[in-house]
């Protein structure tokens, strides 16, 4: 997936230094048109996740397990990204990118598009208590047995080479 570096705003920011949903409630809160990204070092190796933020929204997610070499994106990735976000080290970035570049990006890759953005007072409710270390591989398993189940439909009924 190819992402505009945009502006940068703050790099390498400790998650020991800015504590990441507070940060992000500030972005929500301001007219910020970009792109927030952390990473850290799970259970699964490196973990990156990616908010796409549009008028007060977030309006995208993809997920990234470097070891797995794994991508997921939409809801599931907002979700892995949230968990990543409560972890004790990690590192984040912002980028500031314009209202038509997110547009774009969004349209060349619109499996990371939320079905319903997610805007600041939805961000508390959605908050988890604490990073989860299994939850990243449970998710990768969930997905893998998915594709793998609709891979078996296709080849019984003759499809299985599409």
């Amino acid at each position: 997936m190819n992402i505009p570096v945009g502006t940068v705003v703050e790099q390498h920011k400790s998650f020991s230094e800015i504590v990441p949903f507070k940060r992000l409630e500030k972005i929500l809160e301001s007219d910020f048109n970009g792109y927030f990204v952390a990473t850290i070092e799970g259970i699964s190796g490196l973990e990156e996740g990616l908010l796409l933020i549009k008028e007060k929204n977030i309006v995208g997610a993809v997920f990234d397990s470097l070891r797995l070499n794994k991508q997921v994106y939409g809801l599931l990735a907002l979700r892995l990204m949230f968990n990543l976000l409560k972890a004790k080290k990690g590192l984040f970035d912002l980028n500031s990118l314009s209202k038509q570049q997110i547009d774009l990006i969004i349209a060349f890759n619109d499996c990371i598009t939320l079905s319903k953005p997610v805007e600041k007072q939805l961000l508390s409710k959605l908050e988890p208590t604490s990073y989860q270390e299994n939850l990243v591989s449970k998710i990768l398993e969930l997905e893998l047995e998915s594709s793998a189940s609709r891979h078996n439909l296709l080849k019984k009924l003759g499809l299985g080479s599409i």
